[in-house]
């Protein structure tokens, strides 16, 4: 169902893209107008000065000691937290 849907919508992009429209009498020409006779993008990139990085050794912090282990009161027959 959904490749259904998605051949269908594809379709329907494919027609509306392609199908000749009738302007209003309005003057100016529409969106679809102007983005076919205007000028392909430039492809060029602009020079830019290569990122220095500079490398040097990661300051940390020092951290809390590892944990392991169940805390205490955890498994039962263990002695409750000191602060209970």
């Amino acid at each position: 169902m959904r490749a259904l849907v998605a051949v269908l919508l594809a379709l329907a992009l494919v027609t509306a893209a392609g199908a000749p429209h009738v302007h209003a009498a309005g003057g100016d020409e529409c969106a679809v107008c102007v983005l076919r006779h205007a000028a392909p993008p430039r492809s060029e990139l602009p020079d830019f000065a290569p990122v220095v990085h500079v490398t040097g050794d990661a300051i940390c912090a020092p951290g809390l000691p590892p944990v392991s282990g169940a805390p205490l009161g955890a498994i039962p027959g263990q002695s409750p937290p000191a602060g209970a």
